[in-house]
């Protein structure tokens, strides 16, 4: 007898959140910012957009794209990707030789100032800070699931 696929469906394990997004859906993450390597903050404000490395990332058009700035010690921005296999247009916010490869561009869905996204606030809901800020993370729900509730209700 073979499973409908609607129940296999049904059975598949949270291990990545999802946003919808027109209908869509597409995966969340939580990205890293270092600010010794580029001033992201001033390449969104001048540029409308930030450059992502598409080297050992695997963001979809559509994802969304938390940002924790580490200069800050916590998630500032809600960003959607919109574009990928980019030509680099940040150099000149680099404080090192920037990886060339070809990148995402992500845009701006929404700034956070407030106090609730905190390197603290977030080791309250699974944030582990150290290693894992090397690189992005997608599968830590609980994590994730707050940040984004944290945007909406802002």
């Amino acid at each position: 007898m073979v499973t409908p696929i609607t129940t296999l469906i049904e059975k598949k394990p949270e291990t990545e959140p999802e946003s919808k997004i027109n209908n869509n859906i597409h995966i969340m993450w939580l990205a890293f910012a270092q600010r010794k390597s580029c001033h992201h903050r001033e390449a969104r404000m001048e540029l409308g957009y930030i450059n992502w490395t598409m080297h050992r990332t695997n963001f979809e058009v559509g994802d969304i794209v938390f940002l924790f700035m580490s200069d800050e010690r916590k998630v500032a921005f809600k960003t959607k990707v919109v574009a990928k296999n980019c030509d680099r247009t940040d150099i000149a916010y680099w404080q090192i030789q920037p990886n060339m490869h070809f990148i995402y561009k992500l845009d701006l869905v929404k700034e956070y100032n407030g106090d609730k996204l905190t390197e603290e606030e977030l080791t309250k809901h699974g944030f582990k800070g150290g290693k894992s800020l090397q690189h992005p993370i997608k599968n830590n729900v609980e994590l994730l699931s707050y940040i984004d509730s944290v945007f909406e209700e802002d």
